[in-house]
């Protein structure tokens, strides 16, 4: 800490771990959104081009769930990040740091992607006999919409889950009780 308050090595690790999280956020939106039109039949980009309405909000709620349980990637990352720039460094510790970021990205970024995805079969199996997907497909803006409000919500129940786990991924060292006599 310094004469002003500012204990200026831990503002240069929130700096680290906040321009960490900015390029974790472009990266992660990319990539979900070129996975999820890769692993789609349709072609969602020239349908959007044509005034797709119906596969834009399905694509655009399927980024965005993804991208709501995905950002539990980012504290984790930034509280090893910020605990590596608190120390002096070195190239084993940051290599190990790095690793443990991998870690946490694939775990997350797999779950989020497995709970929208079992969110959508969901809503196939919720629907019964509506052929939801052909009536995306044409266009249809209400099951669309409907789509959407299904996945946002089974998404909103499964942060909690996300985010606690994600905070469990923390290497924080060993706690307990401490039982007095």
């Amino acid at each position: 800490m310094t004469e002003t308050g500012f204990d200026l090595s831990a503002m240069l690790a929130g700096i680290v771990a906040y321009g960490v999280s900015v390029g974790a956020a472009v990266v992660l939106v990319f990539l979900i959104y070129r996975i999820n039109t890769k692993l789609t039949t349709i072609d969602e980009q020239k349908m959007m081009l044509g005034g797709h309405r119906s596969v834009a909000i399905c694509l655009g709620t399927v980024v965005l769930c993804q991208a709501f349980l995905l950002r539990h990637a980012v504290f984790p990352i930034m509280a090893v990040v910020r605990d590596l720039m608190l120390a002096p460094v070195s190239l084993k510790a940051a290599l190990w740091v790095c690793a443990q970021c991998a870690m946490f990205f694939v775990v997350i970024a797999g779950l989020a992607f497995i709970s929208v995805a079992l969110g959508a079969w969901f809503f196939a199996r919720m629907t019964g006999d509506l052929p939801e997907h052909e009536e995306i497909v044409k266009d249809n803006i209400a099951v669309a919409i409907f789509f959407a409000f299904v996945l946002l919500a089974i998404t909103a129940i499964v942060n909690e889950g996300i985010e606690d786990l994600s905070r469990s991924l923390i290497p924080y060292g060993r706690t307990g009780i401490i039982r007095i006599p």
